[in-house]
């Protein structure tokens, strides 16, 4: 990991951590309005590491990047304190009951962001990739992106097989947005790729300063993946992101309950007895994606998917659906001549 610039550091000190500064006073005052705690823990060799070429001073990097929290976070505590928005609310309150996290990252353009991550289960500021002069200028822009954040999105679907499709060439029409990583599906005729000699061949190590970050880097093909099989457990490690992120969806979308867990029963307060209690029950197949450790961005590398519980369960989870959904859905392809499961897809997902 690369070190921090002493300049750097000494704007930490100074700008972020700094108990009667303006940004710890501005989370202070937002931990007073949800109750809760809130926890921000910004990668800081990363994030300098992205916006060293925009400021030169980098005590005023660090400035720059509180600011824009404090920006961030006053634009919360607009929308907590009008009583037009208390079903939002009341939304937030359910979405963070312990305390609140909050993700700091570079965004891939010059535009600022925020969004709720439901897989990091916090909120996600994303800075814009640009000299910023005035934080206090982004209070829309997040205030914005806050009011939205937890309306419902359209999942991803799979397309449905015709009876007539005999290949595996026309389940290949999964598109991802290459900027964002989002992952959607729809048919497209394999017509429309570039074959995999047409690419042209790597011949020189590139300069590490010319790659960009990971979240974006793997975006492009080749995407592999790999499935390992357990006795309770099958894990997926993938190098595209929105592979996985789809299949996280898909699965858990259409996985059945386990009715033998009842530990939610116990966190429920006494009922009269003509009340029939009702809670959520776990479900069959523990379906969870796994942050990468490297990049700044939402990048998935990892997912498993367990069986395995203290309760009974009548459930197993097997390869061949899974490996059905990476060939058959996904246009992933066996490698041969290799010992367990690995695929490859040498063809870039077609964007909107």
């Amino acid at each position: 990991m690369p070190s921090i610039p002493l300049k750097a550091q000494v704007g930490i000190r100074d700008h972020w951590k700094k108990e009667d500064g303006p940004l710890q006073t501005t989370l202070r005052d937002l931990e007073g309005l949800i109750g809760h705690s809130v926890v921000i823990e910004p990668e800081w060799p990363l994030i300098v590491a992205e916006l060293d070429s925009f400021y030169e001073d980098k005590n005023n990097l660090i400035a720059i990047v509180a600011g824009c929290v404090q920006a961030w976070a006053k634009s919360m505590m607009e929308l907590l304190e009008d009583p037009a928005h208390a079903d939002w609310t009341d939304t937030l309150l359910e979405k963070i009951p312990v305390r609140m996290r909050v993700f700091v990252e570079v965004a891939a353009s010059a535009s600022a962001a925020t969004a709720w991550s439901e897989q990091r289960d916090g909120f996600v500021l994303s800075l814009p990739k640009k000299t910023v002069y005035q934080p206090a200028e982004l209070f829309p822009v997040f205030r914005g992106g806050l009011l939205p954040c937890f309306e419902v999105k359209k999942k991803p679907q799979l397309p449905v097989r015709q009876a007539d499709t005999g290949a595996a060439d026309e389940w290949e029409g999964v598109e991802v947005d290459a900027t964002t990583g989002t992952a959607q599906v729809a048919q497209a005729p394999r017509a429309s790729y570039a074959p995999a000699a047409a690419r042209p061949k790597v011949e020189f190590l590139p300069n590490m300063a010319s790659l960009p970050r990971p979240d974006q880097l793997f975006l492009q093909p080749p995407y592999h993946l790999s499935l390992i099989h357990g006795h309770h457990q099958i894990e997926l490690h993938c190098s595209h992101s929105p592979t996985l992120e789809l299949l996280a969806e898909y699965l858990k979308r259409w996985c059945r309950i386990n009715h033998a867990d009842t530990r939610n029963a116990s966190l429920l307060p006494p009922l009269p007895d003509n009340i029939v209690p009702l809670y959520v029950q776990p479900p069959a197949v523990s379906v969870t994606l796994h942050q990468s450790p490297f990049g700044l961005g939402e990048l998935f590398d990892r997912l498993t998917l367990n069986t395995e519980t203290s309760y009974s369960n009548r459930f197993t989870v097997t390869a061949p659906m899974i490996i059905s959904l990476i060939e058959g859905v996904l246009g992933y392809e066996l490698i041969p001549n290799q010992s367990g499961w690995h695929f490859r897809r040498d063809h870039e997902f077609k964007t909107f």
